[in-house]
């Protein structure tokens, strides 16, 4: 592997004194030892020609690579990055617009930045970020709230990543406490480590060919696609309802319509088309063992 270009610490340009050095190395491989390279003769101010256009090429690459970093890029290429970052410039120098680009010197709260940033967090297979602003999402979840509800990854790396992103003062929301130590001093907040709800469901459903004549899928492929659906679409605190389930079944098959649905958790008695409530703090769970899918 090369030593310059792009590495794990940076673009690493190729010095001129190297890209000279492997010059002379190849006219040694083409012409033999005793071929004149001084710097007065003839191959040696080609040498030193061809040198200057491979380094000026290093330089350009070096530049390309920095431009995409807002501590480095400067002028149009700045205003690049900041378009991305929907920001104008205004009568702000590159100083100043960098800063404002990377929020240097203030708390990022951005929502769908501390969303994103507990996402990518290693071993986490659920997350969602959650305000109250409207008062809709929880009795519980006070103004001016942040509930950051996450399944798996690991507690100290969640509460150092929600400290870069949620300002002291602001409260956060939850059943478990994590929580962060830097230059001493230690922060805890609260997450939501929802709780899960195994759900059973019976479900009947009337099924015909599609437009196209092909048969309907079986009860398996149903409850598979069931499952599958659910997972990648789910929310702590989503009650099980008619509506999400012939969401999520009629949108995948439009030759199956969902007649009627029994649903039950902890193993309470459930009746037809009735919702199962879930908790802010809760999840929902569909196993196979747990679906049991009848067509008409």
């Amino acid at each position: 592997m090369s030593e310059y270009g792009v590495q794990p610490t940076g673009f690493v340009r190729k010095p001129l004194t190297v890209i000279l050095a492997e010059i002379e190395a190849a006219m040694i491989t083409e012409f033999g030892p005793d071929v004149i390279q001084t710097p007065q003769s003839p191959f040696g101010q080609l040498n030193g020609t061809f040198a200057d256009l491979v380094n000026e090429l290093w330089e350009r690459a070096e530049d390309l690579y920095q431009s995409y970093d807002p501590d480095q890029a400067e002028g149009t290429r700045l205003d690049t990055l900041g378009r991305i970052r929907l920001l104008p410039r205004g009568q702000a120098d590159d100083a100043e617009f960098r800063g404002a680009i990377t929020n240097a010197g203030r708390a990022r709260i951005d929502l769908q930045d501390l969303s994103r940033a507990i996402a990518g967090l290693e071993g986490v297979t659920y997350s969602q970020v959650f305000t109250n602003e409207a008062g809709e999402v929880s009795p519980d979840l006070g103004g001016g709230t942040v509930a950051v509800a996450v399944i798996g990854g690991v507690d100290e790396e969640i509460a150092t990543t929600m400290r870069r992103y949620i300002v002291p003062g602001v409260n956060t929301y939850g059943n478990y406490v994590v929580s962060s130590e830097i230059d001493g001093y230690c922060r805890s907040s609260y997450v939501i480590r929802p709780i899960p709800i195994p759900i059973t469901l019976t479900l009947d459903v009337r099924a015909s060919n599609d437009r196209f004549g092909c048969p309907p899928p079986s009860p398996t492929a149903i409850r598979e696609a069931l499952i599958t659906d659910w997972y990648a679409t789910r929310l702590n605190g989503l009650d099980v309802t008619s509506f999400t389930l012939r969401s999520l079944i009629e949108s995948r098959f439009p030759n199956i319509e969902l007649v009627s649905f029994v649903a039950e958790r902890d193993a309470i008695e459930g009746s037809d088309n009735q919702p199962v409530a879930i908790g802010f703090i809760e999840i929902a769970e569909l196993a196979e063992k747990d679906i049991t899918v009848s067509v008409a």
